[in-house]
Order: C-alpha cells, then sequence, then structure tokens
C-alpha cells in the first residue's frame, strides 16, 4: 500500500474517533443536563437572584407552612392568558413542593363554569384557601395574600376580642364615613379574630379573652366596672384602650395607677399637619423600633385630635394587686415641632399658639405600652404578663383615618401584640418591606415645595435673561 493511501486512511480513522468522541460526549453532556433538570424539578432546586429575593419563600413563609397540621386546599380561578396570576402559582408550586400538607389547583374559570359556580366565583382571580371545613377568600390573586390566608385559615381557633360597652365606645359595626369603624372590623376578622362585646357591670371580662378593647369610651366608668377591670389586669390581662381628650375621666384616672398617664393636652403640630387639613390632624412621625407593633408600619401614623401620654413609672415602680413595671415604651410620639396644648378652647377651635408654662414642647407621646408581672416572680413570659397598650385617639382607626399611611398596621398590629400572634405582625411587616406606601404632603412640605418651586422659576429666568443679555451686548 502506498504511504499516501496509508496515510489518509489513518487520518479518516482519526476523523472517525474524533466525531465518536464528539458525538459520546454531546451525548453524556445532554444527559447529565437532563439528569440536573429531573433533579432541580423534582427538588424545586432555583436560585432567585433578585435583590429582596421576592420569587423564593420566605423565612416567615417556610415557618408557617413549616407548621401546618391540618391539609390546606388552595383553588385559584383565574384566566390562564391573563399574566397576572404567574407569580401566585410559582407560590403555590413552591409551596406545594415544602410542604405535603398543601394541595392547590389553577382552574381556568371559562374552561370550568360549573366549578366556579359551585364556589360562588363572581369573577376572574378570586383564590379559595380551605381547610377543616373553614374557608377563606381574596381576589385578584395577589401572591402576598396567600401566605397569610393559610395562617388563618389553619389556625386551630378564633381568638376571642372583647370590646367594654356602656360608655359611648364607638361602633365597630357601623360604617359611616366619620363615625364608624367597621373597616377595622373586617380587618380584625380577616386574622380569624372573634369580636363580642362585654359588659363590665354585668359579670367581668370572660376566661378566654384574649384582649379587652375600650375603643373611645366617652362616658365614666362605674367603679364597679373599674373593679372588674382591676381583676382582669391582676390576672394577666391584656388591655388595649383609645381614649379621646378629655373623655371618661375615671378611666384615665384609674390607668394613671398603672403609670400610664393620659393627659389632658391635645397635640398640636403645624409643621406635619396635612396639607389642606385642620391643624389637629396630623402625621406622627417618631416610632418606637424596639416594639412590633411600630416596626411593622408601612408609615407614619395619621391622628386627629389626639392627646398626650405620659409614662409615670420604670422597671421595678410598684402597681395595684403587687404588680410591678417590668418596661415601658414609647410608641408613638410627635415631632420635635409640636406641642401639647393645655389651651381649652384648642379642640373646638382648633386655633392655638404655643405658650410657655401652660403647653409642653414635643415630641409628646401618643402612643405607649406598660408591661408589668407580679413583684415575686417578675421572669414569666411576656404573654403571660400583664400588658396595657394606650393610644390617645380612637380616629386612627376609624374608617375616616383607617387607610391613611400606617393606621391600618398600627390598630391591626396593636390586637395582634396583645393576643399574642407574633406571626402576623412578622407577615405583615414582610409585606410592608416590598409595599411602596402612599403619602400625603405635610403643610410644611407644601410651603417648602411652593418657594422652591416660585424662586427656581425666578432664578432659571433670570438667569437665561443675563446670558441673553450679556451675549447680546458684548459678543455680537
Amino acid at each position: 500500500m502506498d504511504r499516501p493511501q496509508v496515510e489518509s486512511e489513518a487520518t479518516r480513522g482519526s476523523l472517525v474517533r474524533n466525531y465518536l468522541l464528539l458525538i459520546y460526549t454531546a451525548a453524556a453532556f445532554a444527559a447529565l443536563l437532563v439528569l440536573v433538570n429531573a433533579i432541580i424539578s423534582n427538588h424545586n432546586v432555583r436560585w432567585d437572584l433578585t435583590p429582596n429575593k421576592r420569587y423564593s419563600l420566605s423565612d416567615f413563609d417556610k415557618r408557617v407552612l413549616g407548621g401546618l397540621t391540618h391539609p390546606v386546599k388552595v383553588m385559584a380561578f383565574v384566566r390562564t392568558e391573563d399574566p397576572s396570576y404567574l407569580e401566585l402559582a410559582d407560590l403555590l408550586f413552591q409551596a406545594a413542593a415544602f410542604t405535603p400538607q398543601l394541595q392547590y389547583e389553577v382552574i381556568d374559570v371559562n374552561k370550568a363554569p360549573g366549578l366556579a359556580r359551585q364556589y360562588g366565583i363572581s369573577s376572574y382571580g378570586e383564590v379559595v384557601v380551605e381547610s377543616q371545613g373553614r374557608r377563606r377568600d381574596f381576589d385578584n390573586a395577589r401572591s402576598d395574600l396567600l401566605i397569610p390566608a393559610i395562617l388563618q385559615i389553619s389556625a386551630d381557633q378564633a381568638k376571642h376580642i372583647y370590646l367594654t360597652v356602656g360608655h359611648g365606645e364607638r361602633d365597630l359595626f357601623s360604617s359611616d364615613r366619620s363615625l364608624g369603624f367597621s373597616q377595622f372590623r373586617a380587618l380584625l376578622e380577616q386574622n380569624n379574630y372573634q369580636i363580642d362585646n362585654v359588659s363590665l357591670f354585668a359579670g367581668g371580662v370572660p376566661d378566654d379573652a384574649k384582649v379587652l378593647v375600650s375603643l373611645g369610651p366617652q362616658k365614666d366608668f362605674l367603679p364597679e366596672e373599674l373593679a372588674e377591670l382591676a381583676k382582669y389586669l391582676a390576672r394577666g390581662g391584656h388591655y388595649l384602650v383609645m381614649l379621646d381628650p378629655y373623655d371618661s375621666p375615671t378611666l384615665a384616672k384609674f390607668l394613671d395607677q398603672y403609670h400610664i398617664d393620659f393627659t389632658d393636652k391635645i397635640i398640636v403640630d403645624p409643621a406635619y399637619r396635612l396639607t389642606a387639613g385642620e391643624i389637629l390632624t396630623t402625621r406622627i412621625p417618631l416610632r418606637s423600633e424596639d416594639s412590633a407593633i411600630t416596626r411593622s408600619m408601612s408609615a407614619d401614623a395619621v391622628m386627629s385630635l389626639a392627646r398626650g401620654i405620659m409614662l409615670t413609672g420604670q422597671p421595678g415602680t410598684p402597681a395595684p394587686d403587687g404588680l410591678q413595671i417590668v418596661a415601658t415604651t414609647e410608641l408613638l410620639r410627635s415631632s420635635h415641632e409640636s406641642w401639647a396644648s393645655g389651651d381649652p378652647k384648642a379642640l373646638t377651635t382648633g386655633i392655638t399658639e404655643y405658650q410657655g408654662g401652660r403647653d409642653t414642647k414635643g415630641p409628646v407621646t401618643v402612643g405607649a405600652e406598660v408591661d408589668l408581672a407580679p413583684a415575686t416572680n417578675i421572669h414569666i413570659p411576656l404573654d403571660q404578663m400583664t400588658r396595657i397598650v394606650g393610644f390617645g385617639s380612637s380616629a386612627f382607626a376609624s374608617n375616616q383615618f383607617i387607610e391613611m399611611l400606617g393606621n391600618s398596621d398600627l390598630a391591626v398590629s396593636a390586637i395582634n401584640a396583645l393576643a399574642g400572634d407574633d406571626i402576623l405582625i412578622a407577615s405583615r411587616e414582610r409585606l410592608n418591606k416590598g409595599e411602596t406606601a402612599g403619602f400625603f404632603v405635610t403643610e410644611q412640605q407644601s410651603h417648602r415645595l411652593r418657594d422652591l418651586g416660585a424662586g427656581l422659576e425666578t432664578v432659571i429666568l433670570f438667569t437665561i435673561a443675563t446670558v441673553v443679555f450679556v451675549r447680546r451686548r458684548f459678543f455680537v
């Protein structure tokens, strides 16, 4: 065989071997990709590179899902051609992969109208969460509502919240725009609370009360009622009181024994009043970062006709029935430009000026908490302590104000904290981190914007005129 022919066959053999090696390598690589993809799909392995890990289960989500003891079924009624439900579908996939207790279906309403009618679905985007014969619905297929809905529906039982009556308290069942509190009630019911009224005069606070609430009482409490209230606090009761200026003096005097003093001075803050609003409606810009109640807020609170509060005790200070203070917290304070006015006409006229000696310079506390325990055992857990949370206004939780800035967060988190539902507060805090709250312009900010606009426009026009004059005068 000629040498060139031998070299040609050797070259062909080498090429064949190279091609075969390439084919085997490609096949092995493809098999490896298939294997890796199968492992990732079956074990929900994924990498979320978004800054806030938006497309991953948070520690809170895993805590809720990992704590499920009963099966939960989720049905999302959507239009599959609508891309807005995809984030929810992805979250459902991750949740079902994390726990076998959760099953879900994504149902196209157009393809299953009978099933939609069976569940009473009237619009696209409704989601139904079911467990233990209970049901929770939410609209718009929002993924951020899924985990809170699962948490609420899987709870063993609703917790009782009792409201004192007989003293002109605010009406949680009224839908009146100014005086009603029905939106506050709806938020509490969404948090799986059962709300009932209680007359302290007719037998005291029931044993199953998680929180006792006095929502803007106007009239005095009778001595017998205050005695029942003292018994409730002595046994580790949790009490939320929203007390408006000058209302229910006997209750204010009673609470002073527990070193939470509701003063008769009205908060005035021209710098933080809302634009075009009356002077006694103001943002409350200073809030505690040490309390879950205020830390969960998406924005400042807005309060109207608020009274000041003074904490007159400190840890170790004695209180009635053998209690002593364990901790005090100033939850909310007005700005440094504010003051608490002792002007008796401030509440009716809304017009007042600061006067030394009569008024108190800000910041002024308008929300506070006092935690107490038996002096013989101050190291008991927080949920066994006597806890009193007070706000110097009830209007912030009304239908008129509850949707403003951080008001709904404040009102509901106060109940959550006293009821021991820290996980609900953590859920709200997580959601608020991804939300951009609406804003309200204060009177001071409005004036600054007006002055900046007017001044900046004048400077720009003057500069242009100067440049034109100089160019024409000296360079033409």
